[in-house]
């Protein structure tokens, strides 16, 4: 029979301690577990009593069945064991290896706290701390003076041989040679293996933007995970998550193309190499994930019915390389029927991959039939995709837009033209018409305010059979 006392706390409220009893030992001594339980504010008194008999009978359930953890395990303890017994199982792992990443940073700030002593104000502080200035983890970067490229010109260093030299990948040091920010650890590796200072070589930039709300409430999930996971593994009795307070989303549409700068990029593309040509063309015409795009297979396409088929992705994870994964969500398992214009450059491109599969000959390094591969089959990796299109984008001045941009764009356009939702959102492979919804509610307001107009065309016979009205400001 479990034991409750009540008491006061400093702050004069109210908490009930619960004890239950473990099996006999084989001293003859019981083990004791024991909860607190405080009720919220507000409870009446019979609200009390019926929930304080709950968390008895469920604790002392617990206790009997060996379930009950202990809420004296520090968070980081407990979150790695989440790793290791839950995220890893069951997670992507570009999800996990995400996860990794902001743990170090969730660790700085709560790891070293019990789970049983984490309350909701330790992760308002949290939150809170993030949006300061200066919290963003790569907020100094560094961009070459020309000086660099003397000291490489000097040394005849090519940028595989001062990777090589310095510790850093070789696009790192053609990034910098370009005029593009590079991280200041790499700038310091490269610095160092010159034997000059960094800031002889480099000029050094802090972002000093705050992290956005979205990335905020991104650790929040993950925190609020965690934490759901040590209530149903009985290790506390709530998650101090639940009421967190959390900054505002901003309302920000949907970055995409209209149609007549679509129309443009289309056109542009046609005068570039077809291997990213061929890419950038189907993806805008398909509205794909690039994980899905990329993890397209020659099995997947029918050219008799102009039809795909979407059942697996290409992802990339530092240390696992290239791999290939399952879809986002059930709905993103789908088929799709697809443009005249889709196929043209897919046949287009077939071509192109089948004369370099006989150049390569035995040296084709692709095994799973992909649609879209590198010169000698290789996987292509998603970032080099980007790249590629962000360099193409300001080369001809077009807006700031990003890759996933163009599946913006492909859902705007179905949407202008009055294509249903529900389509359009089974086409996107979204779980829910909700989601569609609130990713493009700018754009369907719009279409909405076209379709008013459409009676237009009868304004002529009503106005010119219509009396003048006598009702003031008609």
């Amino acid at each position: 029979m479990a034991n409750i006392t009540e008491r006061t706390n400093k702050d004069g409220s109210v908490s009930y301690l619960i004890r239950a009893f473990e099996s006999e030992r084989p001293d003859g001594r019981q083990n004791v577990k024991s909860m607190t339980w405080k009720p919220s504010p507000g409870m009446t008194e019979k609200q009390i009593e019926k929930e304080l008999n709950r968390q008895t009978v469920l604790f002392e359930e617990q206790v009997k069945a060996g379930t009950v953890r202990d809420g004296k395990i520090k968070f980081q303890s407990f979150a790695e064991l989440w790793l290791s017994e839950y995220a890893k199982k069951q997670l992507k792992a570009k999800t996990y290896t995400e996860y990794e990443k902001q743990l170090s940073r969730v660790y700085d700030a709560i790891g070293h706290i019990k789970l049983k002593d984490i309350k909701t104000g330790h992760l308002n502080a949290f939150y809170s701390n993030l949006q300061e200035v200066g919290m963003r983890g790569n907020s100094i970067k560094a961009s070459a003076k020309e000086v660099f490229l003397k000291h490489l010109k000097e040394r005849q260093l090519s940028h595989k041989a001062m990777g090589k030299l310095a510790g850093v990948a070789s696009n790192t040091v053609g990034a910098a040679c370009k005029g593009e920010s590079i991280s200041f650890v790499s700038a310091e590796k490269i610095a160092k293996a010159l034997n000059v200072k960094v800031h002889e070589l480099f000029t050094v930039v802090k972002n000093l933007e705050p992290l956005s709300p979205s990335t905020v409430r991104s650790y929040h999930r993950l925190i609020s995970s965690i934490l759901t996971k040590a209530v149903k593994w009985g290790y506390i009795t709530y998650n101090p998550a639940a009421n967190a307070e959390l900054p505002k989303m901003k309302n920000r549409e949907a970055a995409h193309l209209d149609e007549e700068d679509a129309r443009r990029l289309l056109e542009l593309l046609q005068h570039e190499p077809i291997k990213f040509r061929a890419m950038i063309t189907f993806d805008l015409l398909s509205g794909l994930r690039r994980g899905e795009l990329l993890g397209l297979r020659w099995q997947d396409i029918s050219f008799e019915d102009e039809t795909i088929t979407i059942s697996q992705t290409s992802a990339y994870v530092k240390g696992k390389g290239t791999y290939t994964d399952t879809p986002k969500n059930k709905t993103s398992l789908r088929p799709l029927k697809l443009s005249r214009s889709a196929f043209i450059t897919l046949r287009e491109y077939k071509e192109w991959q089948d004369g370099q599969k006989e150049t390569c000959g035995d040296y084709w390094k692709d095994k799973d039939g992909r649609v879209f591969t590198g010169e000698d089959g290789a996987p292509v990796h998603p970032d080099a995709l980007t790249k590629w299109f962000t360099k193409f984008r300001k080369r001809y001045g077009f807006p700031r837009v990003t890759l996933h941009s163009l599946r913006h764009t492909y859902a705007s356009i179905m949407i202008a033209s009055g294509t249903p939702l529900v389509v359009v959102s089974k086409r996107l492979g979204h779980a829910q018409v909700s989601t569609t919804n609130n990713i493009y509610s700018h754009i369907i307001r719009s279409a909405d305010e076209k379709a008013a107009t459409v009676m237009d065309i009868f304004d002529d016979v009503i106005i010119a059979n219509k009396p003048p009205s006598k009702i003031r400001g008609a």
